[in-house]
């Protein structure tokens, strides 16, 4: 009786159908995912801008409290108080009005502060109906309408002001026109304060804008963001751009709510003032739909990967067999060595087959003549002897090959070593031996070079796919980790150059690489260049502080600065050179407070090895520990030395360091020391050979020239951050003390760091 013959498959389409199965598996459950994760994507919208407004909420009420606080101490100055006194008690010829430049200072130090976001300060006088500010005084009714003049607040409203409401006041924001000649158009948020009864009043005219760009993310043009007071008058925005009558109702105990096509957003904060956003639900739509495609193209993309490698590994599976079978078949010994697989078990049917052959060619061999056999031993002999290495860098140059080079920085820790350089040099040594093992093995003609004591180079010829070169640094990263508490590698590899001679081109390459590596405790393969932040020195405000802790011999103080500072280099991923150029930085300044309190080296001797331990350094912790162990030292240094100072001395470069970005002034230190101004301009010559304007101008344009360096802080703004108030001045004191301008000293510093 006739059997049907099962139908035949092919290994081929029985592999690929299985790979399939297995990808359309995987992508049905990619699907289910991404409907959930679309349900969940919205609230988490929701919950983000939520977030956001709460975090607005507590910047602004900071802010006005801090605001608030400096109020409270300016209103209760000795001097304003004074000067009010004097108003209220005296005649106008025995009014000491010299007072008030001290009100102005005042104000000033307060404007000028970058973190308040002033733009002005103003105290009000009712008697003789007069005000200070940051500019000098004039009458009330001059500086309410012509100098600080806005439509919303003419000078009656501030008469009653003064007259009506008591404590602290937060004003609507308004434009006001500043200036005398060519007003200027400012938005401004007034915080007033008085006391009951008082006869003065003071206030803080808030720049709203430089507020909400630090304060408020508004990239996003379609959000709105509103202020209002406990009394429910809008704060901000000014009025007829959007007032408190056309929000929605908010259900008891819910934030947010959907109307008209927006989302609205609301945040009380513990002093009442309540802050509201809206996002257009469109926004939201359209993140969502913007997500939908982005998934749904990955989605696709990965199901046509899927395929194509089900197809290839279906190739690759199905070839020895096939290979295999038309080998035997036609007896063609080439095709069987083709036939050789990394597959166990396809390997050990090839070496049976191969077993067979060779069975069959010793039968053969034996009916071969002598000759020949001689003739294909000399043959092979030959073969081998030939040297394909090329071990000397002038072959390489001469070859005239395309290649790409890998550059291996060595970063030796303190401690390990001692300092013994034999022992780093053998350590580099092995190291270059076991990459030139690795890469010669993977790449042959490849060529490793010692080029500098802590710099080992391997040149690859040919054109070879980065992620080659990658997969083997890899696995040498795992060898290199195993003596992570020895050295760490920083590991860069160039683009592909097509000819020896752009060699220079490619090694600067490299090395520019290298120095972008973060400060992380392991080896760090960089294969493309990576953006660092752009600041690795201190503020002007944080240097002053740093100079003011120091000179109080503040050992905590100061270390909790700098710490605050390396930590913040971390979390923004600094680079290696950015960390050794603050070391480089923080070792001048501690050097220049040697000089300053005239410690001589006898003294200050324990600093240098631990100077030299700082520019060693290789992790965060290290910077650490080395920056505590010398602040502790500078800090007992420092404090032993002033015991035996002059105070009049110590006075006057406390104040030049702790306030050079201030309006210092000769007259007005010896103010402060109750002399005249000659007398102390002589006492300072006599005492440390410098005069005083070249002591204060020295401190400016050294900070100036860090700032240059070290930030894109434009030369305007480094001008009045050092106390420079006109840039022509900066600029011709700048060029007067190092020889060059600001620009010409920015190109020359951004040249240097590359």
């Amino acid at each position: 009786m006739y059997q049907a013959q099962p139908k035949k498959t092919s290994l081929f389409v029985t592999i690929l159908i299985s790979f399939l199965v297995i990808v359309l598996l995987f992508f049905a459950l990619d699907m289910v995912a991404f409907v959930f994760f679309k349900s969940k994507y919205q609230d988490e919208l929701i919950r983000y801008n939520r977030l956001t407004l709460q975090n607005t909420a507590e910047r602004y009420n900071t802010h006005f409290n801090r605001i608030k606080s400096v109020l409270y101490q300016s209103y209760n100055d000795t001097d304003v108080v004074g000067f009010n006194r004097q108003l209220l008690t005296k005649d106008e010829n025995d009014i000491d009005y010299l007072q008030g430049k001290k009100i102005i200072g005042l104000l000033r130090a307060e404007v000028f502060n970058p973190q308040l976001y002033l733009d002005n300060m103003i105290v009000y006088y009712n008697s003789k109906s007069m005000t200070f500010d940051k500019d000098g005084s004039s009458q009330a009714e001059d500086q309410y309408n012509l100098l600080y003049t806005s439509e919303q607040y003419p000078f009656d409203s501030w008469s009653k002001q003064l007259a009506e409401s008591p404590n602290f006041s937060i004003l609507p924001v308004s434009d006001f026109y500043t200036g005398w000649n060519v007003p200027e158009k400012k938005s401004l948020l007034p915080i007033s304060f008085k006391l009951p009864d008082s006869n003065y009043m003071i206030t803080a005219f808030m720049d709203i804008a430089k507020a909400q760009e630090a304060f408020f993310d508004d990239t996003d043009n379609a959000r709105r963001f509103m202020i209002i007071d406990k009394n429910g008058t809008a704060l901000y925005p000014a009025a007829g751009e959007w007032s408190s009558g056309d929000l929605p109702a908010f259900s008891p105990g819910s934030n947010y709510v959907l109307e008209d096509g927006y989302y609205y957003f609301k945040e009380t904060d513990a002093d009442g003032i309540t802050y509201v956003t809206t996002v257009p639900n469109a926004a939201i739509a359209s993140q969502l739909n913007r997500l939908m495609v982005t998934l749904l193209v990955l989605f696709i993309l990965s199901l046509a990967l899927g395929i194509a490698v089900s197809f290839y590994y279906s190739k690759r599976i199905n070839r020895p067999v096939k290979q295999l079978i038309s080998s035997i078949v036609n007896g063609s010994s080439s095709e069987l060595m083709k036939a050789a697989s990394s597959i166990s078990e396809f390997a050990f049917i090839h070496n049976k087959i191969m077993d067979l052959v060779k069975e069959k060619n010793v039968i053969q061999s034996e009916l071969s003549s002598k000759q020949s056999i001689l003739k294909s031993y000399n043959y092979i002999n030959k073969l081998k002897s030939i040297n394909t290495d090329i071990s000397e860098w002038k072959d390489f140059m001469a070859a005239e090959e395309s290649f790409t080079i890998v550059l291996y920085l060595l970063r030796f820790r303190s401690g390990p070593f001692d300092d013994n350089l034999i022992k780093k040099e053998r350590a580099a040594y092995y190291f270059r031996e076991h990459i030139a093992l690795i890469f010669s093995e993977r790449f042959p003609g490849c060529h490793t070079f010692q080029m500098e004591k802590n710099q080992i180079l391997t040149v690859i010829t040919g054109r070879q796919e980065k992620e080659q070169i990658a997969e083997v640094l890899r696995e040498l990263k795992i060898v290199f980790d195993r003596d992570k508490d020895y050295s760490l590698f920083t590991v860069a590899v160039s683009s592909w150059f097509e000819h020896s001679t752009q060699f220079n081109h490619a090694y600067r390459q490299v090395l520019e690489m290298v120095k972008q590596a973060k400060l992380e405790e392991e080896t760090q393969i960089m294969l493309e260049n990576r953006a660092v932040p752009s600041a690795s020195t201190l503020s002007p405000a944080q240097d002053q502080e740093l100079n003011a802790r120091l000179q109080a011999g503040d050992e905590s103080g100061s270390l909790e600065l700098v710490v605050r500072f390396l930590d913040d280099m971390y979390a923004k991923e600094a680079s290696i050179t950015q960390f050794a150029s603050f070391a480089g930085w923080l070792e001048a300044k501690i050097w220049k407070f040697m000089d300053l309190y005239g410690i001589g080296p006898g003294a200050s001797w324990p600093l240098k090895p631990l100077m030299q331990q700082l520019k060693e350094c290789c992790t965060l912790e290290e910077y650490k520990k080395t920056c505590r162990d010398i602040l502790k030292l500078v800090a007992a240094l420092i404090s032993e030395k002033k015991e035996e100072s002059d105070p009049i001395v110590t006075f006057v470069m406390d104040h030049l360091h702790t306030k050079y970005g201030d309006d210092l002034s000769l007259d007005y230190l010896a103010d402060k020391l109750n002399m005249s101004s000659a007398y102390l301009s002589v006492y300072i010559k006599e005492k440390t050979g410098v005069n005083f304007s070249d002591h204060l101008n020295d401190i400016r344009i050294r900070k100036a020239q860090e700032l240059l360096a070290g930030t894109d802080s434009s030369i305007n703004d480094v001008s009045v951050q050092i106390g420079y108030r006109n840039i022509t001045s900066f600029n011709r004191m700048f060029k007067k003390w190092t020889g060059m301008t600001p620009s010409e000293y920015r190109r020359s510093a951004m040249v240097a760091q590359r």
